[in-house]
């Protein structure tokens, strides 16, 4: 076997062919440039001005050495007449993307040291329609499928108007998928189309392109048919020539889709498997982004592997401020349904988290990439598998909408948003100064205009109407909030009374604490008398002390008369009224008096319960024993009053932990505080907004009304346009594609839930970092930039976690501790479990019921629990769960 000859260096293989060129063809003009898998050779002589190209070859090759024509893959022998026609051979400075280069980078373990930025990077958009090509290192792994999907979605789904080039030539059949007929394609295509640049024409790439519905919207671009002239056009195809010509095909090709009357905002490449010629410059140099799909089996893992260093070892040819990377995503595809499916996710996953890591030092302030972030698994679909085409069935489309939301991220916008076409940096200087976003401190929680934008916000009619006596929900849904401006007398014709209320206010003398709450329930366990006898005492007390004597009777009972301040002399009133056996009557007489003489309507408020009795499991217990006496007080009182109603403020975990008669009563009577729609959640924020005149004068801009309508009454399209004016329309890097998706996603807890605290913090550091982004590099399409959003989440995490279990569920610090020393997410319940040393069922299922965890929703028999976005960067976990 004959052995293969040693490599040379550059220079000793330029002086070789030098020297034996200058031999045979003395006074020839020589060039010789590496190439991919070796040199190019030029030799421009009057010696070949009267030979033919074979010729050529004979005059001199056999005068060099082997050793050094092992070394050169191409020659090129012209005459003086014809090298104008080949260009410049010395200009090429970095040699063309082929896969011998590109791996040859990964194996020698050449890993970058410059910054790795992709598209989805940068705050401005591109400055043409990007290009996304789909591969796969072998067929079978639904590549063209899923390439067709993501076109018919983002035509019908967002709008834009795609192109769909088939690149695949040696098996060629995206047109099948999309259902072109065969008839209407004849010699067009993308082979036809590319010999002709490589020939010197100028060929119409409209002509080319068959479009695939009647929607404007989508366009192919066939390879061409397959007939018998197919395969030898095929053969004359040179994609090794594309770089060294003067005009480089493939990019005409693309450069003149991009510039033609279609002007697609996308461009999908369906590109050949393997290591095909043509492959190469689709992922290394034409490509912004690349959708790898493939099958989480042995045989895929090391080329995927030298895939993904190869991509990101790489730069596209798009011309921006800094040299751009080819954005790797991942299709893990098809994945068979029962219980392997979350075992196979996860190898892919742990794959591509190693294949990854090498290069996320390279992404310097860059979020690092994760195989979470940026791998998506497609389920096996029978119907899909076997249809001959892919139609826009939203529910087909469904499993691919994710992809699409990638490669939105890093189409270009539609000029500049009408809101902002007349911004100037000094307006946003302006509106940047003026915003401001209340965070719901307590002294926030106090001020008026707070209350105003907060409260009205949430539809006050549903929730502030007397005749619903209990409202329910989680810490900062509203809760509160809603109380501050019931207290405050908000609500037309209705007096309030505060009886019990939260602790971080100065509380009136009767709104007791935890000791207070235990001599109170020393004496009930003793005296027989049960909760709900006191809450009558307690009512009493508060509207006598609120709204003063009425009637003849100074006082419900004497001891409530002439009180000194202090909780101390109110808990004693209180319990010289429960020894009387009369006195707990008289106070509900004195309390119908006051509903039958009295000129006002009293609403008699409850808030603070979920605090003030402590948080160790006795006071708990006792917490849940006087709620319930409450709430059945309220349902025994309730009949007999006519001016008076009592509304209860109960946290949802509590009330759906509490067993007491009657408890149906409450059907229909009451309302739980729960932010189910986004455009309503955001109005919170936009109520802030628009206090800015700056901010009201970009809107003016965009539509009038908006400045003329109250934000309440917004329609869903004006809470867009106000939005996008705010913050944008789409993130960059990210999961979800728009900002309004990414926000309601990411400030959920694990029930779904929604904190407009957590939207007013988040914003109000987003704030503070676009104040001083905005003086190292302007940004006009937004008075936010959307990365704002991403920087700050970090900041909402921890008050987040904070509020959850300082000042609800002290309980589960130890859940937090073995989430935080886990480190990762999801994690297994017998994982949860071995960390906890106590009830580790009861811990687990408050945990669930809280929103600290949620179900993990996979198929897999052992169960596991994800941690959200909410509380994640709290607590130190990733989005990797165990491998």
């Amino acid at each position: 076997m004959n052995e293969r000859p040693e490599a040379m260096s550059e220079d000793d293989v330029t002086r070789a062919v030098v020297e034996a060129v200058q031999a045979a063809l003395p006074g020839s003009d020589i060039s010789v440039v590496p190439d991919a898998g070796g040199f190019v050779v030029r030799v421009v002589s009057e010696h070949f001005d009267s030979l033919p190209e074979a010729d050529r070859h004979a005059r001199f090759q056999e005068q060099v050495p082997p050793r050094v024509a092992s070394q050169v893959h191409t020659w090129e022998l012209l005459t003086e007449s014809e090298a104008p026609w080949y260009g410049d051979l010395t200009t090429t400075t970095t040699p063309p993307p082929a896969w011998s280069t590109a791996l040859d980078r990964v194996e020698d373990g050449e890993v970058t040291s410059a910054q790795i930025t992709f598209a989805s990077d940068l705050d401005q958009d591109l400055n043409s329609a990007p290009v996304v090509t789909f591969y796969s290192l072998k067929g079978g792994v639904g590549r063209s499928t899923a390439l067709a999907a993501v076109a018919r979605r983002l035509a019908t789904e967002h709008g834009l108007r795609v192109l769909c080039i088939d690149m695949d030539l040696e098996a060629p059949g995206l047109d099948t998928l999309f259902g072109i007929p065969e008839e209407t394609q004849s010699d067009i295509g993308v082979v036809t189309a590319l010999l002709a640049y490589e020939f010197g024409e100028n060929p119409s790439v409209l002509d080319h392109v068959v479009p695939i519905d009647d929607s404007g919207r989508l366009f192919c671009m066939p390879a061409g048919r397959i007939d018998g002239t197919y395969a030898a056009r095929l053969r004359s195809l040179e994609p090794e020539i594309w770089y060294r010509e003067r005009v480089n095909a493939l990019h005409r090709l693309i450069d003149d889709a991009r510039d033609s009357t279609l002007r697609p905002d996308v461009v999908l490449i369906d590109s050949r498997t393997g290591v095909s010629p043509v492959a190469a410059p689709l992922l290394f140099d034409v490509s912004d982004m690349a959708v790898v799909c493939f099958h989480p089996h042995s045989q895929a893992r090391n080329g995927t592997e030298l895939l993904t260093g190869a991509l990101l070892s790489s730069t596209t040819r798009r011309q921006a401020l800094i040299p751009l990377t080819p954005e790797p995503r991942f299709v893990v595809s098809p994945m068979p349904p029962g219980q392997s499916a979350p075992r196979l996710a996860d190898r892919a996953k742990s794959w591509i988290d190693k294949w990854l890591q090498p290069f996320n030092e390279a992404r310097h302030s860059a979020p690092a990439l994760t195989a979470e972030e940026i791998t998506h698994v497609v389920p096996y679909n029978a119907e899909v598998s076997f249809s001959d085409t892919v139609t826009s069935d939203s529910v087909r489309l469904a499993p691919y909408a994710r992809i699409a939301d990638w490669i939105l991220q890093i189409v270009p916008e539609p000029a500049l948003q009408r809101s902002l076409q007349s911004q100037t940096s000094e307006s946003k200087a302006t509106a940047l100064a003026q915003l401001s976003f209340s965070t719901g401190t307590a002294e926030e929680l106090d001020s008026e205009q707070f209350l105003q934008d907060y409260v009205v916000t949430r539809q006050v009619s549903e929730t502030a109407d007397p005749s619903t006596p209990l409202i329910l929900g989680r810490k900062g849904t509203g809760k509160t909030a809603l109380f501050r401006w019931l207290a405050a007398g908000k609500l037309p014709e209705w007096s309030p009374v505060a009886v019990t209320t939260p602790s971080f206010r100065e509380r009136p003398d009767w709104s007791f604490g935890p000791e207070n709450y235990d001599a109170i329930d020393q004496h009930l366990a003793t005296s027989g008398q049960d909760w709900g006898t006191f809450w009558q005492v307690l009512i009493a007390l508060a509207v006598h002390r609120t709204e003063g004597a009425t009637g003849d009777t100074a006082a419900p009972h004497p001891a409530m008369q002439n009180l000194e301040p202090g909780d101390f002399a109110a808990t004693r009133s209180i319990l010289d009224v429960l020894r009387d056996p009369m006195g707990a009557l008289r106070c509900v007489d004195w309390l119908r008096k006051v509903d039958a003489v009295g000129k006002k309507q009293l609403l008699l408020l409850f808030d603070g319960l979920d605090t003030a009795f402590g948080n160790t499991p006795i006071q708990r217990r006792r917490r849940s024993q006087a709620i319930a006496g409450l709430l059945a007080k309220q349902a025994d009182l309730a009949p007999k009053f006519s001016r008076i109603r009592l509304k209860i403020f109960v946290r949802q975990d509590i009330w759906s932990g509490l067993r007491f008669e009657n408890k149906s009563h409450f059907y229909g009577l009451s309302r739980r505080l729960q932010w189910e729609d986004q455009r309503e959640y955001f109005k919170v924020v936009l109520k802030r907004a628009v206090h800015a005149a700056a901010f009201r004068d970009i809107l003016r801009t965009a539509d009038k009304s908006l400045v003329e309508t109250d934000v309440a009454f917004w329609t869903p399209a004006q809470v867009d346009m106000a939005w996008s004016s705010l913050v944008g329309e789409r993130m960059r890097g990210e999961r979800t594609a728009f900002t309004s998706n990414w926000v309601w996603n990411r400030l959920a807890d694990g029930n779904g839930d929604h904190s407009p605290r957590s939207l007013l913090q988040l914003f109000a550091a987003a704030l503070e970092w676009e104040r001083e982004e905005e003086k190292r590099s302007a940004y006009d399409r937004s008075v936010l930039r959307p990365r704002s959003l991403a920087l700050s989440l970090e900041r909402v995490s921890e008050p987040a976690l904070s509020a959850l279990l300082d000042e609800e569920f002290q309980e589960l610090r130890a859940v937090a501790d073995a989430l935080k020393e886990y480190g990762r997410t999801p994690i297994g319940e017998d994982v949860l479990r071995d960390a906890l040393d106590e009830t580790p069922e009861d811990l687990i299922a408050l945990a669930r019921e809280a929103g600290l965890i949620t179900l993990n929703e996979t198929d897999d028999e052992a169960r596991s629990f994800r941690v959200p976005d909410l509380y994640r960067w709290a607590l130190g976990v990733t989005r990797r769960g165990p491998m």
